[in-house]
């Protein structure tokens, strides 16, 4: 029988490859602009927490990063307010599913660099606890 814990490891790698890349970006000028590299931020930290709700056979029930911290902060006692504030400054700049139409804005610089050292610390957490080191 398929479980989502089945997945958990695959999920996992494929937001790792993400912060990879905008991990490179906070030691030297991306080739990338703004708007492409917080697609990658959006892409990478959905990937994590959908990896840490499988590794607790969960399925993610949203795709908005402050759902999906919200949702697995019911079975993952170690995510900290600096993960939540993370999420919310994602999610600052997520428009798709607003009623009111905001309109898109552009992360500075400094905002994205303050989502990529948050989602490193949501990366360290998710795993330590999918490799059963935390």
């Amino acid at each position: 029988m398929f479980k989502l814990k089945d997945n958990t490891i695959a999920l996992f790698q494929e937001g790792e490859k993400y912060l990879v890349t905008l991990s490179k970006t906070l030691e030297r000028k991306s080739r990338f602009n703004n708007d492409l590299l917080y697609s990658i931020t959006v892409m990478c930290c959905e990937k994590l927490f959908v990896s840490l709700l499988s590794h607790y056979d969960e399925m993610a029930d949203h795709h908005m990063p402050v759902a999906l911290y919200k949702q697995a902060q019911e079975v993952e006692p170690g995510l900290t307010p600096a993960m939540q504030d993370t999420c919310r400054l994602i999610n600052r700049f997520e428009s798709i599913c607003s009623i009111d139409g905001f309109g898109y804005k552009t992360p500075t610089d400094d905002e994205l660099k303050r989502m990529i050292l948050g989602l490193q610390d949501i990366y360290d957490l998710v795993q330590k606890r999918i490799t059963n080191q935390g």
